[in-house]
């Protein structure tokens, strides 16, 4: 896995998000353990109802990975919405 294609990947949703004030961040991307974390900061979000909904976020971000990362891969989205809980 590389770290640079996963950013990328993080980076194109989080361009999608910025328009509602969200902000999507790369904790870790680890290579060894195939393990991805991603945090979604809401602070600007003035309308939390037009953020995408985590479910549909965490496939999206996926896809978004998986076009640029070969192999599997462990998704963890941290999103405020489920208290922070990933999934």
């Amino acid at each position: 896995m590389n770290v640079d294609d996963v950013e990328a990947a993080v980076e194109e949703m989080g361009a999608l998000l910025r328009l509602d004030g969200a902000e999507l961040t790369v904790l870790e991307a680890n290579p060894k353990t195939a393990r991805i974390e991603v945090a979604l900061d809401m602070t600007g979000v003035e309308c939390e109802d037009c953020v995408m909904p985590p479910e549909m976020l965490e496939q999206m971000i996926s896809d978004a990975v998986a076009r640029r990362v070969r192999g599997e891969f462990e998704l963890v989205l941290r999103d405020p919405r489920r208290g922070g809980v990933p999934s």
